[in-house]
């Protein structure tokens, strides 16, 4: 069954956590339709590069429809997301303010790295705590679906690849290939101090890959609760 949801109303800041999500063609409402933009050469930055970015946290001020996106900066202060005060910020927590300050932008779609929909067991994070001997914070792992698998066999979604997953009797999505990780896993998601055990035990255990890429083939709600079905 599904067991968590996430979005992440701007790409790289930290998410929301949800409890009925609509999912339409390009992932969940409202994931990842806005970035910050480096102007120089107009790409979205990532934590990949600019780690300080999870320290800012995003929300929707109306969740159903996936609108009114709110941030919260490391310092406290609350704005919305196209306040021009919230690019003062962003620049100066990445000690950018001697080259392009960086800009905010919002995509008609929205802006993934790989496929619209990322999906992990609660097996698979279960695992990797027991590995580390320590509670590893799903947050790092970034993913908009947590499923709890009957069986509780961690990675069983390594064989996903090719094969349909439904909620409930209403959304649909085609599992395209494994998520390679990278270093946004090494951050704390509430401190951005670094931590390189969960990326190294990626590595030497699961060939660098955690959780697989989806992409939607039919859209519908999808609610925390709602049977899973692994079908071809």
């Amino acid at each position: 069954m599904v067991s968590d949801l996430w979005r992440f109303p701007v790409k790289s800041f930290g998410g929301e956590r949800g409890r009925r999500v609509f999912l339409g063609p390009f992932g969940f409402l409202g994931d990842r339709r806005c970035a910050v933009v480096d102007p120089a050469d107009g790409q979205a930055m990532t934590a990949r590069r600019s780690p300080r970015l999870l320290a800012y946290r995003a929300r929707f001020d109306d969740p159903e429809r996936g609108e009114g996106v709110t941030i919260e900066t490391p310092g406290g202060d609350v704005m919305p997301w196209d306040d021009p005060a919230l690019v003062t910020d962003i620049t100066r927590e990445l000690g950018r303010e001697d080259v392009y300050p960086v800009e905010m932008v919002r995509s008609p779609m929205a802006i993934h790295d790989a496929a619209p929909v990322h999906v992990v067991t609660e097996a698979s994070i279960r695992q990797m705590s027991d590995w580390l001997g320590d509670d590893v914070d799903r947050r790092r792992f970034r993913a908009n679906v947590v499923v709890d698998t009957d069986d509780d066999s961690p990675f069983t979604e390594a064989a996903w690849p090719g094969h349909r997953i439904a909620f409930g009797d209403d959304a649909e999505i085609d599992v395209v290939i494994g998520t390679e990780r990278c270093a946004v896993t090494t951050w704390d998601p509430d401190t951005v101090e670094r931590d390189t055990r969960v990326l190294a035990a990626i590595a030497t255990r699961r060939e660098n890959f955690f959780g697989v890429y989806c992409r939607v083939s039919r859209p519908g709600w999808v609610a925390v609760g709602d049977p899973v079905r692994i079908t071809t």
